[in-house]
């Protein structure tokens, strides 16, 4: 795994309309942020020291926010990495300290 994946990852969440259709854009969402979780677990498994992974983990806390995210990629995702000894404590602190929430 590589940088230029992650910017098709930034690119595809860039260009998510929010303003035609939120239904349609909050699926995609999730459908990139799903992908960017499993690119985390394939990179970790591949090599759990990789700085890809860092720089995968800011992506996916800076496109979390409203309360579902929380759940869905916090609670059931990081917190699960963290319990099964797959994310450093570096790691974790990196996601936690560059999650931007916001309401909704």
């Amino acid at each position: 795994m590589i940088n230029k994946d992650l910017n098709c990852f930034k690119e595809r969440l860039d260009s998510i309309d929010w303003d035609r259709d939120f239904g349609k854009a909050d699926k995609e969402n999730y459908e990139v942020l799903d992908s960017l979780c499993e690119y985390i677990k394939a990179e970790i498994r591949r090599n759990k020291n990789s700085d890809t992974i860092d720089k995968a983990l800011i992506l996916l806390a800076e496109n979390v926010g409203c309360a579902e995210d929380f759940e869905r990629y916090e609670e059931n995702f990081i917190d699960n990495l963290v319990k099964e000894d797959l994310l450093t404590k570096e790691q974790m602190n990196l996601f936690y300290n560059n999650v931007n929430r916001r309401q909704g």
